[in-house]
């Protein structure tokens, strides 16, 4: 049986661009995309230095990496764990997203070639707990990276870690080369987070949570259903939830207490433009349960310049839903953390591209087609 093309709509007035953060995505899926560039301002000034262990990593594109894991003195006293990983250049700094940590991006970050750093936030993996707020965590990382001493990086967040994301990216917004979003918090109201933060129905879950987190069968079952689009998650993804199990409870909550503070506030990213001028590349599934695919407007808002993705039929997880895809849009942001800064600044206008199903044949523009763009899609038989 054969399928015919898939239209795609973009917005009418942007032409092919340069910027690396989308070439390789746009290879990937062949089709023409286009960004903004990045101007300047702040830092955090470091304080102590930090304390690291190292760790066997393991392979990745052919020879033994091997991560550090080190634990970084705030000012007030918390630790702030970072794993990290060698290479040449400038690297891309990782933030997960709720009930994860920094080890859940071991497999990715063995892939890339430039250093990388995946921080545990607050609460989660081996950093200390600090009350629930985005901006918060956004002040650890930047005092975290400080401490490192890294001067400018590619930066990707992945649904908490994606409001932490660009916080940080508009906090420190020289520093930052380029901003990768996966179906990020904080463009929006979350119901489920909102929901949870009632405080009857809050203080039901603060008394079950450590005896859901504890059992395979309901973090596998959860999972499944709100995060991998019915997909049975990653062994290791289930095995670190239950092996932190109450550990997990008092991040969990803050960091509930965090995005529902972010979907709500007067000055929430979705209410306002962000000032952070680079290059911006959102993620969504079109079946993300957990952030709906909706609160991509909220983007649109903070960032008129991103370009954004739709995935058809992935959930909220594209590190196992969509590892190859993903893999091609962290690279290729590392690859923007090379180049230099760019102080023109590429029109305003907000890019949206839906991906069906991944073409075999390259898009092609539409003669007349007012913007759209047209995948010519692959012709399967049955």
């Amino acid at each position: 049986m054969s399928t015919g093309p898939h239209l795609v709509r973009v917005a009418p007035t942007l032409t092919p661009g340069r910027n690396p953060l989308v070439q390789a995505a746009a290879r990937e899926y062949k089709s023409p995309m286009s960004v903004g560039a990045s101007p300047a301002i702040s830092r955090v000034e470091p304080n102590r230095g930090p304390q690291s262990r190292s760790i066997n990593g393991s392979r990745g594109s052919g020879r033994r990496r091997v991560a550090s894991v080190q634990s970084l003195l705030l000012t007030d006293g918390r630790r702030l764990s970072v794993r990290r990983w060698p290479g040449r250049g400038d690297p891309v700094v990782i933030l997960h997203g709720l009930l994860d940590s920094s080890e859940g991006w071991t497999r990715l970050c063995e892939r890339v070639s430039i250093p990388a750093l995946a921080f545990d936030l607050p609460g989660f993996g081996c950093s200390d707990p600090s009350r629930g707020s985005i901006t918060g965590y956004a002040h650890d990382v930047a005092e975290g990276l400080a401490l490192l001493g890294v001067k400018r990086f590619a930066l990707v967040g992945h649904s908490l870690g994606g409001a932490v994301a660009a916080a940080v990216a508009e906090m420190m917004p020289s520093q930052v080369s380029s901003l990768v979003l996966l179906a990020p918090a904080g463009f929006g109201r979350i119901h489920l987070a909102e929901t949870a933060s009632i405080p009857g129905v809050r203080n039901v879950l603060q008394a079950t949570l450590p005896l859901v987190l504890a059992s395979r069968f309901a973090v596998t079952v959860g999972f499944r259903t709100m995060v991998t689009n019915g997909d049975r998650p990653d062994r290791d993804v289930v095995e670190r939830v239950i092996s932190r199990g109450g550990q997990l409870v008092e991040g969990a909550r803050e960091g509930t207490r965090a995005v529902v503070h972010a979907g709500r506030h007067r000055d929430a990213f979705h209410r306002r433009r962000v000032g952070y001028d680079g290059p911006v590349l959102a993620v969504w599934g079109d079946r993300d349960r957990l952030v709906p695919v909706s609160h991509r407007h909220g983007v649109k808002t903070a960032f008129p310049q991103a370009v954004i993705h739709v995935w058809y039929g992935m959930g909220h997880h594209p590190l196992s839903e969509r590892f190859d895809q993903l893999l091609a849009v962290v690279t290729n942001a590392s690859t923007a953390a090379r180049r230099p800064v760019r102080r023109k600044v590429a029109p305003a206008t907000t890019q949206e591209i839906t991906f069906r199903q991944r073409p075999s044949a390259p898009a092609r523009v539409c003669p007349g087609g007012h913007g759209r763009l047209v995948a010519q899609a692959a012709t399967s038989s049955g």
